[in-house]
């Protein structure tokens, strides 16, 4: 059983750090802040998941005032890793890169300048989360567990935006491992570090496709080395990916 009195803590856990990195960023602009209220509010986004299925489905109309600042937070992350992704590659041209760069500028400013904004209406969103929760059976959270393992199975199989969909999944998982209790982890049984370098492999791949989707066969960019490398790193993505079902489980 996973209980209400847990669901709180972890939730008001979560609330004070995403509420601190919302202060830091507004603060100094530093890019870790950012990645950092990403995290956790990407936490409280995959305990939702799981208590749609487990509890009352209503309960997902709680999460939409955290939604516009976790959209925004993730133009700025977007920006910030196609840069660094660029500067890889010999002969990007520097507008390229500075297109980017002003792009992640500007949604930096938008988040600030909304930033108590953000603050006042993700501290309405916990509010709601906290009021809706309940008591939740750990054969519930087993099957949610179980349903989503069968679907990641035929999302790995795809490509594209579905293939990045899988990581979404795989990422929940892990992240509602953080808040139940040892027992029902041991019971539910997943290998945490394959699924962790399953969806990281799978986040290297997805942030390199997006390079080329946008910059392959532009004047001055290195379209082959792009290619090549999208390749590369959907090639570990399907190395690790094949029989996932019985990877997932520990032996």
């Amino acid at each position: 059983m996973l209980s209400r009195k847990r669901q709180k803590k972890y939730l008001s856990k979560k609330e004070k750090k995403w509420l601190l990195q919302l202060h830091v960023f507004s603060e100094s602009g530093d890019p870790e802040a950012i990645h950092q209220l990403r995290l956790n509010v990407k936490k409280v986004k995959a305990f939702v998941q799981m208590m749609k299925a487990c509890s009352d489905k209503r309960i997902a109309k709680d999460l939409g005032p955290l939604k516009k600042m976790f959209r925004q937070a993730g133009k700025i992350r977007d920006a910030g890793n196609s840069v660094k992704l660029l500067n890889q590659f010999q002969g990007v041209p520097a507008e390229y890169r500075e297109r980017q760069e002003r792009l992640g500028t500007e949604a930096a400013n938008v988040f600030k300048k909304n930033a108590e904004g953000y603050r006042k209406k993700g501290k309405k969103a916990v509010r709601r989360l906290q009021a809706d929760l309940h008591a939740v059976r750990s054969q519930c959270i087993k099957d949610w567990y179980a349903s989503r393992l069968i679907k990641i199975s035929v999302l790995l199989t795809a490509s594209g935006d579905v293939l990045h969909e899988a990581r979404k999944r795989i990422k929940e998982l892990l992240y509602v491992q953080g808040l139940l209790p040892k027992e029902l982890v041991a019971e539910i049984g997943l290998d945490k570090d394959y699924l962790d370098k399953l969806q990281d492999a799978i986040g290297n791949w997805h942030d390199m496709a997006v390079i080329v989707a946008i910059y392959a066969g532009r004047e001055g960019a290195d379209s082959q080395a792009m290619v090549r490398e999208c390749s590369r790193r959907e090639g570990i993505v399907r190395e690790l990916a094949g029989d996932f079902y019985f990877k997932a489980h520990l032996i």
